[in-house]
């Protein structure tokens, strides 16, 4: 090859618009923090990204038991499932995604406002790549970072090579920052906001506090691990135990020690 050209794509990609923050939580927290989160802010739509495809079902399933309505996706499932489960996230059938770093390029869903690291990126292209979920097309967005001790030196190397300060998690998050001031700039999530479970006009500025059971448009809903959401074929005793490793770390979220169990999540992914 003569005279080669490097084409650098993270030229074309900007953190303006989006309002960037960490919060040094250790792993057993991280879902504690996350249903915080979900109580606090005034999510749109949001995406939250795991490092691992264990992990995204893992994370989903808590979700669910959190009480929100959350869809997933990785690398292991059919991309038939995929393409429906992005198809109806994006129509506004439910708020919020966990996903792999499959859907990091190349993908724009406009009432996404929110991107959540609940695994923190290795690299500056993909944590570029992710929060560039948010704040697309020009609008607002937040990008929140949940970050251990080990990944302070990754932190400070992506603030380098971006040239951009990931501030500290305030007390208090300004709605400014991320939130629409008038229902008419929200961008839908479809063209008729009829069929949205998401968005309209008398609950785009309902609080996430809100805690609902997503009804798919199919009518039913899928328990872990057995709908569409979750790859085909069995697990060995090995992919079990690692499963329940993984699980071992999240912990439990604050309703689950209050009430000392937890209820059977169903995650509704397609």
């Amino acid at each position: 090859m003569r005279n080669p050209y490097e084409i650098n794509l993270m030229d074309e990609l900007t953190l303006r618009g989006i309002t960037q923050y960490y919060a040094f939580v250790e792993e057993k927290q991280k879902v504690h923090c996350l249903n915080t989160l979900f109580s606090k802010l005034q999510i749109n739509q949001s995406i939250i990204f795991c490092n691992s495809t264990n992990r995204v079902e893992l994370l989903a399933k808590k979700i669910t038991e959190l009480g929100y309505s959350c869809f997933y996706s990785h690398a292991r499932m059919l991309q038939q499932h995929r393409n429906r489960v992005f198809h109806d996230f994006r129509n506004g059938v439910c708020r919020n995604l966990v996903c792999s770093d499959l859907l990091t390029r190349g993908i724009d869903i406009q009432a996404v406002n929110v991107v959540i690291n609940f695994d923190f990126p290795k690299n500056a292209e993909t944590y570029l790549h992710r929060i560039g979920r948010s704040g697309r097309f020009g609008h607002l967005g937040l990008a929140i970072n949940l970050i251990n001790w080990d990944d302070r030196f990754n932190l400070y190397k992506i603030e380098q090579e971006l040239g951009t300060e990931i501030q500290p998690i305030p007390q208090n998050i300004d709605k400014k920052l991320y939130v629409y001031e008038s229902p008419e700039t929200i961008p839908r999530p479809i063209a008729n906001a009829s069929q949205a479970q998401l968005a309209t006009s008398g609950n785009q500025t309902q609080n996430m506090g809100e805690r609902r059971h997503n009804n798919h448009s199919n009518g039913g809903h899928y328990q872990f691990g057995r709908g569409r959401g979750s790859y085909r074929g069995g697990r060995s005793q090995g992919q079990r135990r690692n499963m329940q490793n993984e699980m071992n770390k999240f912990g439990t979220s604050q309703n689950q020690q209050q009430s000392g169990k937890s209820q059977p999540a169903q995650v509704s992914p397609n």
